[in-house]
């Protein structure tokens, strides 16, 4: 797939050689719902690199085994923080997914997200590994998802020690995960080949990535229902499906 210039309208075409893929290709994507209608002008379908961005989604995660009415299911679960998508120039679905991509971000766009640590407390953010520094006032933000969670926290009235805490957890949580998996990878057990490594190590990324999330809400509403019940916690925890 080739880069399409941020703004840039696209017709069918355009869109399909700049993704690789047939126009019939797209058409068949909006059918099934997994890629947007273009907008109209007039009689005619305008197409942006969401889009094209949304097209290099599904073909990323068709490598990794996953069926159109599977990512459909997904990018409908995904759609989530458009507001924070404004901001940094993001589709929804880019957000929270499987292969979370990281995202480009100036020091203007921060502070506008997290007036509050930004610019006073940068360096703290970038120590607990939030963001990095990736040029002249330029940041790269690792987990879209966890800088929407730091947006919420503070704007549900956390202070700005109490958001730090939680990223500084978050960030050695998954230091000790990431060491765990990687000493599993390096010293694989003996008759797993190098393709059998490779695919446990493409679905095990995903596993992985989804298991911890699940298992940190399921006891983080076991603490608060023990704690004495705060309010909603009992919502974090799934109802027993009915017989």
């Amino acid at each position: 797939m080739t880069a399409a210039d941020d703004g840039a309208e696209l017709s069918i075409d355009s869109l399909a050689a700049a993704a690789g893929v047939p126009s019939r290709t797209i058409r068949e994507y909006q059918t099934l719902g997994v890629l947007p209608p273009p907008q109209r002008r007039g009689r005619v379908g305008v197409y942006s690199t969401t889009h094209l961005r949304r097209l290099e989604l599904i073909d990323r995660l068709q490598r990794r085994g996953y069926s159109l009415a599977g990512i459909r299911d997904l990018l409908t679960s995904w759609a989530k923080g458009d507001e924070l998508g404004e901001v940094l120039g993001l589709a929804a679905d880019e957000l929270v997914h499987l292969d979370e991509p990281g995202a480009p971000a100036t020091l203007d766009q921060l502070a506008r997200l997290l007036p509050q640590l930004v610019p006073a407390r940068l360096e703290e953010l970038i120590a607990v590994g939030l963001i990095e520094a990736c040029g002249a006032e330029r940041y790269c933000v690792a987990s879209p998802s966890i800088l929407r969670l730091t947006v919420d926290v503070l704007s549900a009235g956390y202070t700005s020690e109490h958001v730090l805490q939680l990223l500084a957890a978050i960030a050695d949580a998954a230091e000790r995960v990431a060491a765990s998996a990687e000493s599993l990878l390096l010293a694989p057990p003996d008759g797993l080949d190098d393709a059998a490594l490779r695919r446990l190590t493409e679905r095990g990324r995903g596993l992985l990535a989804h298991g911890v999330g699940r298992m940190t809400i399921h006891l983080l509403g076991r603490r608060l229902v023990d704690a004495g019940g705060a309010p909603g916690a009992h919502q974090l925890i799934p109802e027993p499906p009915s017989r």
